[in-house]
């Protein structure tokens, strides 16, 4: 006599006379990268650090350098409506140009790091960057209770650009502006200050878009 047990009812029925034993087939699935990308996301998997409910009250010359600098893009009179400005920047920011160095850039913009007012270890006579006055480099010469006196180093004059022709080609150019180290501006009190890099002694880097 035919039965008329469904597979999954026989499968079950021999499962529970302990004559069969099986284990299910893990089923694969394929997921596009960019919908995997979405899912980690939404996981939390990726977390940049980003606070989303900041996004909207950065103020647009902040996005926007962020734009020019890491996207080589710029937008004209941005300044204008700086509203639009930044939903076309974000929307750029989170198609075409997502990486993960931008979104650590954009972080940055809504959770900067918070000043220390400890004092790093310095002495008399060290090179330290003043970093609230565009990093420049200078010299300590007195040791306050709650800051320090320094002596900014005067422009040397000399320069060197990455790009000598960005002037004529309407784009962008690095100059790298060279210390004298022999002159000093006026001294003054400083509380925010730090170490200087290796590649900060000699000069300092000023980016200008020349296409503006």
């Amino acid at each position: 006599m035919a039965s008329s047990m469904t597979t999954d009812e026989l499968l079950n029925e021999l499962k529970n006379r302990g004559e069969v034993s099986f284990t299910p087939k893990k089923k694969e699935f394929y997921i596009v990268d960019d919908c995997w990308t979405m899912i980690k996301e939404f996981a939390g998997i990726w977390d940049y650090g980003i606070d989303w409910s900041k996004l909207e009250r950065l103020g647009v010359d902040k996005v926007h350098d962020l734009f020019k600098n890491n996207c080589n893009k710029r937008l004209t009179n941005f300044k204008k409506n700086p509203a639009e400005a930044k939903r076309m920047i974000y929307k750029q920011l989170f198609t075409n140009y997502k990486t993960l160095e931008n979104m650590k850039a954009l972080a940055l913009l809504t959770n900067p790091p918070k000043i220390i007012d400890e004092l790093p270890d310095v002495s008399v006579g060290d090179e330290v960057m003043y970093w609230k006055n565009g990093n420049r480099l200078g010299v300590v010469v007195k040791i306050n209770k709650t800051s320090i006196s320094w002596k900014e180093y005067e422009d040397s004059g000399r320069t060197t650009s990455d790009n000598p022709d960005a002037f004529k080609l309407q784009t962008f150019e690095t100059k790298t502006h060279y210390y004298d180290k022999t002159k000093f501006k006026k001294a003054k009190a400083i509380k925010h200050y730090r170490k200087p890099y290796e590649d900060e002694l000699l000069g300092y880097e000023v980016r200008h878009d020349w296409g503006r």
